[in-house]
Protein backbone atom coordinates (compact mmCIF):
# COMPACT_ATOMS: atom_id res chain seq x y z
CA UNK A 1 0.00 0.00 0.00
CA UNK A 2 1.63 3.27 -1.17
CA UNK A 3 2.11 5.64 1.80
CA UNK A 4 0.72 9.18 2.39
CA UNK A 5 2.58 11.88 3.05
CA UNK A 6 1.20 13.22 7.12
CA UNK A 7 1.01 16.59 5.28
CA UNK A 8 -0.98 15.73 2.52
CA UNK A 9 -3.51 14.07 5.19
CA UNK A 10 -3.11 16.74 7.15
CA UNK A 11 -4.51 19.58 4.25
CA UNK A 12 -6.97 16.82 3.04
CA UNK A 13 -8.57 17.18 7.03
CA UNK A 14 -8.97 20.86 6.67
CA UNK A 15 -11.35 20.89 3.99
CA UNK A 16 -15.23 20.86 5.89
CA UNK A 17 -17.95 19.31 4.19
CA UNK A 18 -19.97 22.48 3.39
CA UNK A 19 -16.85 23.99 1.82
CA UNK A 20 -16.15 20.79 -0.39
CA UNK A 21 -19.89 19.83 -1.33
CA UNK A 22 -19.91 24.08 -2.59
CA UNK A 23 -17.30 24.29 -4.08
CA UNK A 24 -17.20 20.72 -6.24
CA UNK A 25 -20.98 18.88 -5.71
CA UNK A 26 -23.05 22.16 -5.25
CA UNK A 27 -26.12 20.39 -6.71
CA UNK A 28 -25.47 18.05 -3.39
CA UNK A 29 -25.89 20.98 -0.96
CA UNK A 30 -29.67 21.91 0.17
CA UNK A 31 -30.22 25.41 2.40
CA UNK A 32 -32.62 24.44 4.97
CA UNK A 33 -32.52 27.50 6.69
CA UNK A 34 -29.49 29.78 8.62
CA UNK A 35 -26.60 28.34 8.30
CA UNK A 36 -27.52 24.72 8.46
CA UNK A 37 -27.48 22.40 4.93
CA UNK A 38 -28.42 18.94 4.12
CA UNK A 39 -27.41 16.85 0.87
CA UNK A 40 -30.00 16.14 -1.68
CA UNK A 41 -29.16 12.59 -1.16
CA UNK A 42 -29.55 12.47 2.18
CA UNK A 43 -32.04 14.78 3.66
CA UNK A 44 -31.41 13.84 7.03
CA UNK A 45 -27.56 14.67 7.11
CA UNK A 46 -27.48 17.81 8.43
CA UNK A 47 -24.39 20.12 7.87
CA UNK A 48 -23.83 23.05 10.33
CA UNK A 49 -20.78 25.27 11.78
CA UNK A 50 -18.12 23.39 10.49
CA UNK A 51 -19.38 19.90 11.41
CA UNK A 52 -21.87 17.57 10.01
CA UNK A 53 -24.35 14.48 11.84
CA UNK A 54 -26.46 12.09 9.40
CA UNK A 55 -29.29 11.72 12.43
CA UNK A 56 -30.57 8.38 10.05
CA UNK A 57 -27.31 6.52 10.75
CA UNK A 58 -26.30 8.24 13.90
CA UNK A 59 -22.77 8.82 12.50
CA UNK A 60 -20.90 12.12 11.91
CA UNK A 61 -17.77 14.31 11.37
CA UNK A 62 -15.96 17.77 10.91
CA UNK A 63 -14.41 17.45 7.16
CA UNK A 64 -15.07 16.23 4.28
CA UNK A 65 -12.60 12.85 4.42
CA UNK A 66 -14.97 12.29 7.38
CA UNK A 67 -17.96 12.56 4.91
CA UNK A 68 -16.26 10.72 2.05
CA UNK A 69 -15.17 7.36 3.97
CA UNK A 70 -18.23 7.29 6.16
CA UNK A 71 -21.21 7.96 3.63
CA UNK A 72 -20.10 7.06 0.22
CA UNK A 73 -17.82 4.13 1.32
CA UNK A 74 -14.83 5.55 -0.20
CA UNK A 75 -11.44 3.95 1.25
CA UNK A 76 -9.26 6.21 3.05
CA UNK A 77 -6.63 6.27 0.51
CA UNK A 78 -8.99 7.07 -2.29
CA UNK A 79 -10.91 9.69 -0.30
CA UNK A 80 -7.22 11.60 0.57
CA UNK A 81 -6.65 11.69 -3.32
CA UNK A 82 -10.17 12.93 -3.80
CA UNK A 83 -9.84 16.07 -1.95
CA UNK A 84 -6.40 16.98 -2.67
CA UNK A 85 -6.27 16.25 -6.23
CA UNK A 86 -9.71 17.98 -6.48
CA UNK A 87 -8.33 20.72 -4.35
CA UNK A 88 -4.74 20.80 -6.87
CA UNK A 89 -6.89 20.72 -9.84
CA UNK A 90 -9.03 23.73 -8.71
CA UNK A 91 -7.23 26.08 -6.21
CA UNK A 92 -9.98 27.41 -3.39
CA UNK A 93 -11.07 30.77 -3.34
CA UNK A 94 -12.52 31.79 -0.13
CA UNK A 95 -14.62 34.74 0.11
CA UNK A 96 -14.25 36.21 3.42
CA UNK A 97 -17.90 35.59 5.43
CA UNK A 98 -19.82 38.73 5.86
CA UNK A 99 -20.67 40.15 9.08
CA UNK A 100 -24.52 41.11 9.71
CA UNK A 101 -24.98 44.93 9.87
CA UNK A 102 -25.03 45.89 13.08
CA UNK A 103 -27.98 47.10 14.43
CA UNK A 104 -29.33 49.29 17.06
CA UNK A 105 -32.41 49.71 19.01
CA UNK A 106 -34.10 52.77 18.18
CA UNK A 107 -36.25 53.78 21.16
CA UNK A 108 -39.49 56.34 20.61
CA UNK A 109 -39.20 59.86 22.29
CA UNK A 110 -40.49 59.42 25.82
CA UNK A 111 -44.02 60.21 25.79
CA UNK A 112 -44.87 63.68 27.82
CA UNK A 113 -48.62 63.42 28.35
CA UNK A 114 -48.31 62.41 32.54
CA UNK A 115 -50.99 59.94 33.50
CA UNK A 116 -53.90 60.70 36.20
CA UNK A 117 -52.94 60.56 39.54
CA UNK A 118 -56.03 58.04 39.92
CA UNK A 119 -54.50 55.48 37.11
CA UNK A 120 -50.94 55.61 38.83
CA UNK A 121 -52.46 54.26 42.58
Amino acid sequence: MPYIPADVVSRAKQMDLYAYLHDYEPQELVHVGGSTYCTREHDSLKISNGKWYWFSQSIGGRSALDYLIKVRGIPFKEAVETIVGRCAAQPLVSAPRKEPPKRSLLLPDQNSCSLPQAVLS
